[in-house]
């Protein structure tokens, strides 16, 4: 989790290559929560450092905004992190899949039961 990892952390690529092939799911946002790739977080360094790991799970964006009072209330959002919900997932996205382009751990997944509490994740889709 890169929110949690800039906060309690020296080195993020340390820790992920101290758990290794423990690593079993990756939360990826900015050091504010807000997208991926519109921070201070040493993406080089992390990607590095999964690729060396051999880690081949899910990347998944987590990151919020305020539009859903009750989450944003819980994780302390008090401001917009982008443009809307949808910029955030777009933008986020579209920082991951430049980073991780060099291999094949980039997976997008749709919860099928939370579908109606996104925009249209059909546009988040590669061509």
């Amino acid at each position: 989790d890169t929110f949690h990892m800039n906060i309690e952390e020296k080195d993020q690529a340390a820790a992920i290559r101290l758990v290794g092939s423990t690593l079993a799911h990756f939360h990826a946002c900015g050091n504010d929560r807000g997208a991926p790739g519109a921070d201070h977080i040493a993406w080089d360094a992390i990607t590095a450092a999964l690729g060396e790991t051999g880690y081949d799970g899910a990347v998944v964006i987590e990151s919020f905004t305020p539009d859903n009072q009750t989450i944003a209330r819980a994780a302390a959002i008090w401001r917009p992190l982008a443009r809307s919900q949808d910029a955030l997932a777009t933008d986020g996205l579209a920082f991951l899949r430049g980073r991780f382009a060099w291999c094949d751990i980039l997976h997008l997944t749709i919860d099928r039961q939370r579908l109606g509490e996104c925009g249209d994740p059909h546009r988040l889709r590669q061509p």
